[in-house]
Parts: structure tokens; sequence; C-alpha cells
């Protein structure tokens, strides 16, 4: 019985930290407040625990009211949010989201860590050719997308890849265009700080 029990449940996903920041001038422009929100996801069955830790301490928000912790709406039990509140230099520390199923069927916790520092900022990029790029087919594509800032730093990632494609650090090297590599090419930029950055590049192969 025990083992058809086991069988229900599915295994605990490694989670998921984004962070996300804002900044108001609710006491004029001298002085700015900033908030951040560390979003912790994770699929469960059945429901996970989130523990939330800054360093080796455990976070509970009864006891500092500079954070609040809360499940956002429609989330089904599978999102815990730490919100630090107007941050402080004790904010500015590694955090850990630790998720467990209380040993259930011998399933692991799981965690995931973030270093929030005063230069955290989500990815920016800019492309080395214009939005709409035009060659004649045989010619080589070179599009090269660059990192302007973000930290922690920012993983690059282009899409699609056809079967000619290169991908050298920042660069989408195409080879030998044909018409069928005519398209749009997306490059993505994510740190899991803020919105991911993305630019799309149009190519354009003329006609033989």
């Amino acid at each position: 019985m025990f083992f058809i029990f086991c069988l229900y449940f599915a295994d605990l996903d490694i989670p998921v930290l984004t962070v996300h920041q804002t900044i108001s001038d609710v006491r004029g422009s001298y002085y700015q407040e900033k908030t951040v929100f560390l979003r912790c996801t994770v699929n469960s069955n059945p429901p996970a625990r989130f523990i939330w830790k800054r360093g080796n301490m455990l976070i509970e928000q009864s006891k500092d009211n500079g954070v609040d912790i809360y499940e956002p709406l429609y989330t089904q039990g599978e999102t815990k949010v730490l919100k630090l509140k107007n941050l402080r230099p004790k904010d500015f520390a590694d955090y850990a989201c630790q998720v467990s199923v209380r040993n259930v069927c011998s399933i692991e916790d799981k965690s995931v860590t973030f270093r929030l520092t005063n230069a955290t900022s989500p990815p920016m990029i800019r492309l080395s050719v214009n939005d709409t790029v035009v060659v004649d087919p045989g010619q080589d594509v070179l599009l090269t997308c660059e990192v302007t800032a973000g930290f922690p730093l920012p993983t690059l990632r282009w899409s699609p890849l056809p079967l000619s494609a290169q991908v050298r650090g920042p660069t989408l090297n195409l080879r030998a265009v044909t018409p069928t590599d005519a398209g749009f090419y997306n490059c993505t930029a994510y740190n899991n700080v803020g919105n991911q950055a993305r630019k799309n590049v149009n190519l354009v192969v003329r006609s033989e």
C-alpha cells in the first residue's frame, strides 16, 4: 500500500529563484527606497514547505519587520515570495530558499541560493547589426549580441539555431545562408533578476 502511495507522488523539482527590484522616490529625489522581491517557485506533489534563510539564519516574519513572506494569488502553493522592504545594510547577503515535502517517500529537500548586492541589476543587451539584415544567398552572416549591463553576469541564448549555425560566445554565425535561413533570430539574456532582455533580428535572404 505504501509503495502505491509513493508512486502517486512526483519528485520534488529544484526550485527556481527570481529577483525583482522596485525603486520609489517617496521621500524626495535625495532619498530613494528600494524594495526587493525574491520569488521561489517549485513544482511538487504533495505541496512543499518553504523555508527562507539569510546566510545560515532562518528568516521569520514575526521577528523581522523588514520582511514579508507571502504566497501570491493563484499559485496553488507552488510559490513563496520574500519581500525585503526598504533595503537595510544587513539585507545585502546570501539568500536560500529551501523546499521540503518532509521526507515523504524519501524525497530529499531541495534548495537554491542567490547573492543580493547593491550592484544587483537586470540584464541589458545591444546588437551589432540593425533590426533587419539583408544578404545574398551563400553569404556568411555574423550576429553579435553584447551584454551591456546586469549582475550577476547574464547568460545569453540565441534561437532558433539552424543546422548551419554556430554559436561562439555572444556571436551567432550562419554559414552560407539560403532562403530557408530567413526569418527572425532572437537574442535573450537572463540572470534571474527582473525581466529577461530580448532583441530580434529579421534576416532577409534575397532571391537568386
